[in-house]
């Protein structure tokens, strides 16, 4: 993975950081809010044993496996409602604090923890939830007072056998000094009574250990009884705000990439070479034209930073054609008002700087704004052409000089009715055949592709078509269309140029300061040129343009002298 599609995957990331983090605050904030206010937490445990295998010297395996699958049963009998109420009835509570039952892993221990912020009533739940287990074993209430009567006749039966083989003992030690014969034979008499007790007494103990749960499978005892606690449970709230944060910034990431999924703008070259296919040839800076006649920064600042974009623009042309001649360019847009004619104008310029022989014409009949931008009248262009016949003094006729030698202007002329029938006319194939035998480079301004159907028909006969994309209209259903609209009619589109790109974002990086601005960027171009002529001793070329336009009067065909009516709204495509 290279470092232009990591940045592609992260870029929701850095285009949401600040709600990320404003997100991971709040969580954090929330849960440590919450943590302070909720009271403290005591928790009293108690562990209870299913059978005495652990008491025996030599335990049965399959009584351990027995063991263990008690105390599953229990961990879920100790669960169900049926033993909740139990308990609260034994307790006289209407309701219990959370409390768990769990069995000690490989063992046959229960645990059984309760929660609460009263240290007293979660030691009272936690002892009565035992001893309702203890109460649903077989030693039962009634089994555990036979238990305790039996294991007291144990005991005693147990003192009694010591007892009489300690006396036994003795009465053998008393045989082995008796001297006579008859002593002799009153000991043994006593050993033989002492014998016959002790085996009673062992025969009773026998029967008695029967009846006890001593060594039964099925009993629970309790090994750790419940205690009340002293301390409230360490909470570590630091985690919770931990965790909460991190949780709070994983939901906004996960909404910033849905919210970069729901967004159809397209903002940069990487996404719109990914929806079109088509290469990005260059990216123009917003210039904020407040009139026509300020567009071509060719010629009014030529040393400035878009006038340097145009230059790139144009390199780039040259590259993406140099498989085919490139006699005629068309420049369109998707949609109105997104600068197709201030490119148009500029890179036309752009090309006449290199010594192209160069004609702009203005192909779009609805909206006209060439004419404004160079200040040309608008009384003889592309319809009086159409309309006349198409010889070369007519179409020479229409041409207009501009500013830059190389350069020349046929504007639209006169509004036609019928735009779309003059632009799909074999005049308008003738037309621009006769304006390609006149120059090196036929730069045509077009209306857009979505909106007429001019377009289309031109950019069929045009050697290379460049899409001009604004960077705050793009969307990506307007791109597809765009691009499907022109392919239908096999039109050989060479790029896209993305224009009104902003700050950091537009694509082509130039060592100044914006506070400097262009003043900056001249001067240092100039110092440049400076020291260029006291090596070489050649004088540079005026840095100031000539004038821009052509002092003509604008007349129209309406014979008033006035401005065609469409001629005085400012919709430009500017």
């Amino acid at each position: 993975m290279n470092n232009r599609e990591l940045q592609a995957y992260l870029r929701p990331i850095l285009r949401w950081w600040w709600l990320i983090i404003l997100s991971a605050l709040l969580a954090a904030a929330s849960a440590f809010v919450f943590v302070r206010l909720r009271p403290p937490v005591y928790i009293s445990s108690g562990t209870v044993m299913v059978g005495t295998a652990i008491q025996d010297r030599n335990p049965d395996t399959q009584q351990l496996s027995l063991t263990q699958g008690l105390a599953q049963t229990y961990v879920k009998i100790a669960q169900r409602p049926s033993i909740k109420e139990s308990t609260k009835q034994a307790l006289g509570m209407d309701w219990l604090p959370e409390y768990s039952v769990r069995i000690v892993p490989d063992s046959q221990l229960i645990e059984i923890s309760v929660t609460d912020v009263d240290a007293q009533r979660a030691y009272a739940v936690a002892t009565e939830l035992i001893n309702q287990l203890i109460l649903l074993s077989p030693g039962g209430q009634e089994r555990q007072q036979r238990e305790v009567f039996i294991q007291e006749q144990l005991r005693k039966l147990e003192q009694g056998l010591r007892e009489t083989e300690d006396e036994i003992n003795r009465k053998q030690s008393d045989l082995s000094s008796a001297l006579s014969a008859r002593q002799i034979r009153q000991i043994e008499d006593q050993i033989a009574a002492l014998n016959a007790k002790q085996s009673t007494l062992q025969g009773t103990y026998v029967g008695l250990l029967a009846n006890t749960e001593r060594g039964s499978t099925n009993t629970i005892n309790v090994l750790d009884p419940p205690v009340v606690p002293l301390q409230p449970v360490n909470d570590r709230w630091y985690l919770l705000v931990l965790v909460a944060g991190i949780m709070g910034a994983a939901v906004a990431i996960a909404g910033a990439y849905l919210l970069e999924f729901l967004d159809d703008r397209l903002v940069n070259v990487e996404q719109i070479q990914q929806v079109t296919g088509l290469t990005t040839l260059g990216t123009l800076p917003d210039a904020k034209l407040e009139s026509a006649d300020q567009a071509l920064i060719m010629l009014k600042n030529p040393h400035s930073t878009d006038a340097e974009a145009f230059r790139v623009l144009r390199t780039n042309l040259l590259f993406a054609s140099v498989d085919h001649k490139l006699s005629s360019l068309l420049i369109t847009s998707p949609t109105p008002s997104e600068g197709k004619s201030f490119i148009s104008s500029n890179l036309a310029v752009a090309f006449a700087q290199t010594g192209k022989r160069v004609i702009l014409v203005d192909a779009d009949l609805r909206k006209p704004t060439l004419h404004r931008v160079f200040g040309l009248v608008n009384n003889v262009g592309v319809t009086s052409a159409l309309v006349s016949d198409t010889s070369g003094n007519v179409v020479i006729g229409a041409l207009q000089a501009t500013a830059i030698p190389e350069l020349q202007v046929i504007t639209s002329g006169p509004l036609p009715p019928n735009p779309s029938e003059l632009l799909s006319s074999q005049r308008m194939q003738d037309l621009l055949r006769q304006l390609q035998a006149h120059c090196d480079l036929v730069v045509i301004d077009s209306p857009p592709v979505l909106v007429v159907s001019d377009t289309a028909v031109l950019a069929s006969h045009a050697d290379g078509v460049l899409l001009a994309f604004s960077h705050d209209k793009l969307r990506r259903d307007i791109a597809r269309n765009t691009i499907g609209a022109l392919r239908q009619v096999n039109a050989r589109i060479l790029g896209a140029v993305l224009n009104r790109v902003e700050g950091s974002q537009h694509g082509y990086y130039y060592s100044y300061h914006k506070s400097y601005g262009n003043r900056y960027y001249s001067t240092h171009y100039s110092a440049q040129k400076q020291n260029k002529t006291k090596l070489t001793g050649v004088q540079p070329a005026p840095s100031s343009a000539p004038p821009v336009a052509v002092n003509q009067p604008r007349v129209n065909t309406n014979g008033a002298g006035a401005e065609h009516p469409a001629e005085r709204t400012q919709q430009s495509e500017l």
